[in-house]
């Protein structure tokens, strides 16, 4: 396998302890194994165990100095945790997933704690139980939130006082009965939040290390059809509850309508569809992602009688495969769920089609790396398609780096909730 010169940098510096941050696409997964030595320990995703992914990458660098190499998903952690014993190196992939640490506090044996979650805590300990002489953290989206970047400092043996970090990068907002603390947002906090992950680890865009070509982002407002404008001035009637309603108005300006005990799901027209058959016309291999299940089954039984059609969700079985599959291609469809943009890549696809987003923009910032690869630089294509009012705000919550909320987007006085 082929090295770059970052890469190669790292490897002659070789860090016993480090966050590996580099941005998607410029092979995280090698840098930590060819690191690794003696009896290796990976906690990754379930998704990517059941890939195999890290297995796959091993045999292709071949590195010897790993004697064995071990690959559990977080959840086989919390169950394997009391027997697990030492390990020479340990590997924490998506480690944002695992610095489950929190702004808020409980109390254990009458002494105030971090509020924080099960594995987190397990991981900690598991850490300072048995101290592996190599540890890695592979993210390429440490700053999450503020707090998971305490929790990556924590996970390496930083200790820093959680109460003053608090302090620092957090507003408390006094409530009764209780207290909310809310991450600051100016400018000089986020370059402190940056300056402070740059100690943690080795950071880099991909455009700090090889010329990267034009990348092209559009935003395409397609409009509602007459039949969700319809369901839209109605949906109050079936879910009055404010929250729910904003989810509710999202899943039909996407064209569908998830059931309940009460209610039978429904399939809308929508004008997406129309505008991904234009991208067809101009593009061989589309790579969408779709919020919804519903929506991935509207697209791709709308699509699969002309097209050969993947559909990648949380149901997919041999994702490892399916890839393979879609690069034989030479026209095909890639559907997959916004949520599940991370750990494979599609380096043949030049256009990407957010058909709808995920409310987290962790999600988004790796979608865009399933096209984008260190190993394949290619100009790309990535279009945003809008239908109403909550396409447009999750899009713009995204685009400024933030979570959509829908109980903040609630509280911020919009008037969706009102009868129209």
């Amino acid at each position: 396998m082929q090295l770059y010169s970052y890469q190669k940098d790292i490897l002659d510096k070789d860090p016993l302890k480090t966050g590996i941050f580099l941005a998607t696409g410029l092979g995280k997964t090698v840098i930590a194994l060819l690191l690794a030595e003696g009896n290796t320990l990976c906690v990754v995703p379930k998704t990517l165990r059941e890939d195999k992914t890290w297995q796959r990458n091993l045999e292709q660098i071949d590195n010897h100095k790993i004697t064995k190499l071990r690959v559990i998903s977080k959840e086989d952690f919390k169950k394997l945790a009391p027997s697990l014993r030492k390990f020479d190196t340990v590997i924490l992939d998506e480690a944002h997933q695992l610095a489950g640490i929190t702004p808020s506090t409980r109390y254990r044996k009458k002494v105030q704690i971090p509020r924080a979650s099960q594995i987190f805590e397990g991981l900690c300990y598991y850490l300072k139980e048995y101290p592996p002489k190599r540890l890695y953290l592979v993210t390429a989206t440490p700053i999450r939130s503020p707090m998971a970047v305490l929790g990556l400092a924590w996970l390496l043996g930083v200790h820093w006082d959680y109460y003053k970090f608090r302090e620092r990068f957090y507003f408390r907002i006094p409530i009764p009965h209780r207290e909310i603390w809310t991450p600051k947002k100016d400018k000089q906090t986020m370059e402190k939040l940056a300056e402070l992950v740059n100690k943690l680890g080795i950071t880099g865009r991909m455009e700090d290390y090889v010329d990267v070509p034009e990348q092209t982002f559009v935003i395409k407002n397609v409009g509602l059809t007459k039949d969700q404008a319809r369901k839209l001035k109605v949906i109050h009637q079936e879910f009055p509850d404010p929250i729910v309603l904003i989810g509710k108005k999202h899943q039909i300006e996407n064209g569908v309508l998830t059931g309940d005990e009460y209610n039978e799901p429904q399939i809308f027209n929508d004008n997406k569809i129309e505008a991904i058959e234009e991208m067809l016309l101009q593009y061989p291999k589309l790579l969408i992602f779709a919020k919804y299940k519903m929506q991935i089954q509207k697209i791709a039984k709308h699509f699969e009688k002309d097209i050969k059609v993947f559909t990648l969700t949380g149901d997919t079985k041999d994702r490892g495969q399916l890839m393979k599959d879609a690069e034989a291609s030479e026209r095909c469809i890639v559907i997959a769920q916004s949520g599940i943009s991370a750990g494979y890549e599609l380096p043949s696809f030049r256009c990407t089609i957010f058909a709808s987003m995920d409310y987290s923009v962790v999600s988004y910032i790796q979608a865009l790396g399933r096209t984008l690869r260190v190993n394949h630089l290619q100009k790309n294509l990535y279009v945003t398609l809008l239908a109403g009012e909550i396409d447009n705000a999750v899009n713009k919550a995204i685009q400024l780096k933030q979570d959509f909320n829908e109980k903040i987007y609630y509280e911020k006085g919009s008037k969706l909730w009102d009868p129209v």
